[in-house]
């Protein structure tokens, strides 16, 4: 995501197996694409302008019922881009790699302090995933 927007999308896995397509023409573009604007609009501003969040549908295990959730963020030059679109993805990876004394004011927040490897959290699921 880059400004508070998807930039580029692709399918990486499905029911715990690499399962890599391109978002752009996917039978669930629509619902990923509905599901991370809406979690853009509740938590956008939390988020470093330029960001990899991975989403997935998770199942309640009583109810068989499904739904959206973001499985993990992540840096964009940490992630993998797999058939997303390379010029939109080089756009990300370059803002959030990008010179440090280029860094805008919001995104000062999320700079590493020297010596510091940053955080990491993660939680996988057993479904579909999409990086945007």
């Amino acid at each position: 995501m880059l400004d508070g927007r998807i930039s580029a999308g692709s399918r990486y896995g499905a029911y715990g197996r690499p399962d890599i397509a391109p978002l752009d023409g996917d039978p669930r573009e629509r619902e990923v694409g509905r599901f991370a604007q809406g979690l853009l609009a509740t938590v956008g501003e939390s988020l470093p302008s330029a960001v990899t969040i991975d989403v997935g549908l998770i199942q309640d295990p009583d109810t068989g019922h499904e739904r959206w959730a973001a499985v993990e963020a992540n840096m964009p030059w940490f992630s993998h881009s797999h058939t997303a679109r390379a010029d939109t993805v080089l756009d990300v990876v370059l803002r959030a790699a990008g010179p440090r004394g280029q860094v805008s004011p919001c995104d000062a927040p999320f700079l590493p302090r020297v010596g510091s490897l940053g955080a990491h959290i993660g939680i996988r699921f057993i479904d579909t995933y999409f990086y945007i």
